[in-house]
């Protein structure tokens, strides 16, 4: 709030920006949603992973797994190390070493929540970097398997 005259630059900037995006929101939802159904499908064809939440009524810019045998926080550290940016839980737990209860509340068991992975795209995501991850995770996945106890 400022007092005196309204500021009419920054109302007529605003509405420009508003237009500019509404013009556009439906365009690159389109090409997200896109790209997000290709890192699901090809993030599935691992065995021993699963999609979590609803399989086609979902947000355009998020792909969330689970992955037996392998802990989250160990693929994300192998992933960083390879220039890729995920998270594990849900993004309300990301700070927690403790399963998600989003996770353990949609019937995924505690041992399988530990194994989460929840990517983020969004306009500037490219189809390369899916390629990319499509690329390095499943031989990070086989990796941390053969780590783990039996």
């Amino acid at each position: 709030m400022r007092a005196g005259t309204e500021n009419v630059a920054g109302i007529v900037g605003l509405g420009r920006a508003i237009e500019l995006v509404a013009n556009r929101k439906s365009q690159i939802v389109n090409r997200v949603e896109k790209l997000r159904d290709k890192l699901i499908n090809g993030v599935l064809k691992i065995s021993g992973v699963q999609l979590t939440g609803h399989p086609e009524k979902r947000v355009p810019h998020i792909a969330s797994f689970v992955v037996e045998g392998a802990e989250g926080e160990s693929m994300l550290l192998l992933l960083d190390q390879e220039g890729i940016a995920a998270s594990s839980g849900s993004a309300c737990t990301s700070r927690l070493l403790e399963p998600s209860h989003v996770l353990t509340s949609m019937g995924i068991s505690a041992e399988l929540a530990h194994g989460s992975l929840r990517f983020s795209l969004g306009k500037h995501t490219t189809e390369e970097e899916i390629d990319y991850l499509l690329e390095k995770l499943p031989g990070i996945v086989e990796r941390l398997r053969k780590m783990a106890p039996k």
